[in-house]
């Protein structure tokens, strides 16, 4: 099975390194530069992942999250938040709040990213 996956960030070299890494392992990869275009691409193309910077113009990560998790139309989507900026432990409380599935700091470590990309899809 190829998953889908969406990259939603306003930084494009980071898109670009995250989308890389993906397409190398085989998923399929779309991506968004703001809140608004993810969840417009998202109710369409109904990925099995998101992955979302939490500072967005339009619709910040969390409010995209939201929207994901509670849209009946997409029961199994997972949802991965990063953050440069949000680094203290309230940040990580209000994402997982927010029903994200995951959450990680920028830089990323493509390796652990991709693990629990892995984990996600494939162990629930």
């Amino acid at each position: 099975m190829i998953y889908k996956i969406m990259v939603v960030d306003d930084d494009r070299v980071s898109v670009l390194m995250v989308e890389t890494a993906l397409m190398k392992r085989g998923f399929n990869v779309m991506t968004a530069a703001d809140g608004e275009e993810a969840w417009a691409a998202v109710r369409e193309a109904k990925p099995d992942l998101v992955i979302s910077d939490m500072l967005l113009p339009k619709m910040d990560g969390l409010e995209l999250c939201r929207r994901i998790k509670s849209d009946p139309e997409l029961p199994g989507t997972r949802v991965i938040l990063m953050t440069a900026v949000y680094r203290q432990a309230a940040f990580r409380a209000e994402a997982g709040a927010s029903g994200a599935d995951g959450f990680e700091e920028k830089p990323l470590n493509m390796e652990a990213l991709v693990a629990k990309i892995e984990g996600l899809l494939k162990g629930g």
